[in-house]
């Protein structure tokens, strides 16, 4: 009991250190799952982009018509035509487009052919995607009037050019009428979406605590073996009756205590987030279990840093190199689907990367965990023979180092 005393006394000096870790993890899970969708959409809004429309046509109906049937389209945005201040509201994102009608358009379309129409002339953002759908919508609207402009009702003769464009814009207004209806069919019934958005999230919260785990552990275990490793410590602890062995069977003890301590804890804190749904259809499962698989790794690479570490400086670096790197290698912060094969392929050498292979493949198993689950216990089981190859080469070099020191 006093080597356990001993080494829980050590980490209670760094609680402080392990407890920001853990405090910004937290943070950021809370940010995520506010963030993140909790409710399935079914139904659909259109978006309407700002518009701003500088009419130079006059009353003429043709402008006129299209100005209303880009105002009943997208969202005008009344300003002035003062080029000085269409920049500005351009640049401030105030609108996205805007559509300037020139002096006498409406008298050059209806003279005009289809391969010598007066332009209508634009000023849109930058790269703005938006701006092709205006563009859509826009040339529909001169297509259906170029139709009626060429091929004419029975009483064109017959009609002034004003009566002649109003009539245009009227039949084009009522074939620009109709409306597609939109369905959102969401797959499976609504308790099935509940378990499938729980799952999701609960899926990312696992991702990104593999970041907290590796710090936590490998700073908390480091910790401990820093202050037993010490030369004069080292040197006293063998002349004690307690045999070496037991003492390193103690510190292991330990070690998989407080690793199990920080599972447990992001454990309790995912559920409290994310709920309990993702359990009922068993992925809940596989995940604490790839978490738990991936502790393991994180308690032999914070083993490995007390061995080989010998200043708390040298300490404080390998747990942000080892948690950041390993974290934005593995696909934790950036999905695996976006890397380049180049850094994947590197990325399958770090334990990292078959943890998060292990979550993703969990979230693809559909409906309840009735599918292929092996190559899942393959991955962990992956995990676990990187846990034990960093153990069993700290342990070699571990030797050697003590015996030559002392």
């Amino acid at each position: 009991m006093q080597v356990f005393r001993a080494y829980f006394k050590v980490l209670r000096a760094y609680a402080g250190s392990i407890a920001i870790y853990m405090a910004i993890f937290i943070g950021i899970s809370t940010l995520i799952w506010r963030a993140s969708p909790r409710s399935v959409v079914t139904e659909f809004f259109e978006t309407k982009t700002p518009v701003a429309v500088i009419n130079r046509d006059g009353d003429a109906p043709l402008a006129q018509g299209l100005a209303d049937y880009i105002a009943d389209n997208f969202t005008v945005v009344p300003y002035p035509d003062d080029p000085e201040k269409l920049q500005d509201a351009l640049f401030y994102r105030k609108v996205h487009y805007v559509v300037i009608i020139p002096e006498g358009f409406s008298a050059g379309f209806m003279a005009a052919g289809a391969n010598d129409e007066p332009v209508i002339q634009k000023v849109i953002l930058p790269d703005s995607m938006s701006s092709h759908y205006v563009d859509m919508r826009i040339d529909k609207f001169l297509n259906a009037a170029g139709i009626y402009r060429d091929f004419g009702s029975p009483s064109r003769l017959t009609e002034t050019a004003e009566d002649r464009q109003a009539q245009i814009v009227a039949a084009v207004r009522e074939d620009l009428r109709a409306e597609t209806p939109v369905i959102l069919r969401v797959a499976g019934n609504a308790g099935e979406n509940s378990v499938q958005e729980s799952d999701e999230a609960y899926a990312t919260y696992c991702a990104y605590s593999s970041y907290a785990l590796l710090a936590m552990v490998i700073l908390g275990i480091s910790s401990a073996m820093l202050a037993f490793n010490r030369r004069d410590l080292r040197l006293r602890n063998l002349c004690t009756p307690m045999p070496k062995r037991s003492l390193e069977a103690r510190l292991a003890v330990g070690h998989c205590l407080f690793a199990l301590g920080c599972w447990a804890i992001l454990a309790l804190v995912g559920i409290a987030l994310n709920g309990t749904e993702v359990f009922g259809s068993g992925r809940g499962w596989l995940y604490l279990l790839n978490c738990l698989a991936f502790t393991a790794v994180a308690t032999s690479i914070g083993f490995a840093a007390g061995h080989f570490a010998k200043t708390s400086s040298a300490q404080s670096g390998v747990v942000n190199v080892v948690a950041l790197g390993m974290s934005f290698l593995g696909g934790a912060f950036v999905p695996q689907s976006v890397m380049s094969q180049s850094v994947l392929v590197f990325s399958r050498f770090l334990p990292s990367y078959w943890y998060i292979r292990a979550i993703d493949a969990t979230k693809a198993l559909a409906g309840s965990v009735s599918g292929n689950v092996y190559p899942i216990y393959g991955y962990m089981l992956i995990q676990l023979g990187f846990a034990a190859a960093i153990f069993s080469v700290t342990l070699l070099f571990s030797k050697e180092r003590q015996m030559t020191e002392l």
